[in-house]
């Protein structure tokens, strides 16, 4: 396989990374999911209420943050009788950035190697 071909790929697979991080990337960039994260962090797991109590918005503002949390796959949740607890979950996210950036990386070393 050529350089080219190589390179080719390498950017291909950035590309890829690129957009299986972005719902990743897009939850974290909002200062409330980030006080989210960090709050999920002290705590095992909270309910709604515990996580409202810790901010000074509404019910449905914290709502809305927790499920865009949840679609991109930070935080889990599990509904206990009535009540639903929300988990810090961030494996996932971790191994496709890591992935990202093992990919960037590559390409940063086939540069060095093409000069």
């Amino acid at each position: 396989m050529t350089s080219n071909e190589t390179k080719t790929q390498l950017i291909t697979a950035v590309h890829e990374q690129l957009q299986d991080c972005t719902e990743v990337f897009l939850a974290l960039a909002d200062p409330v999911r980030q006080e989210i994260i960090m709050v999920l962090t002290k705590y095992d797991t909270l309910n709604v209420t515990q996580i409202v109590e810790q901010f000074s918005l509404s019910r449905p503002t914290i709502s809305h943050h927790l499920k865009i949390l949840r679609q991109a796959g930070l935080v889990s949740t599990q509904k206990v009788a009535t009540e639903i607890f929300y988990t810090l979950q961030i494996q996932d996210a971790l191994k496709n950035l890591k992935k990202l950036v093992d990919i960037s990386e590559e390409i940063e070393d086939s540069k060095q190697i093409c000069e």
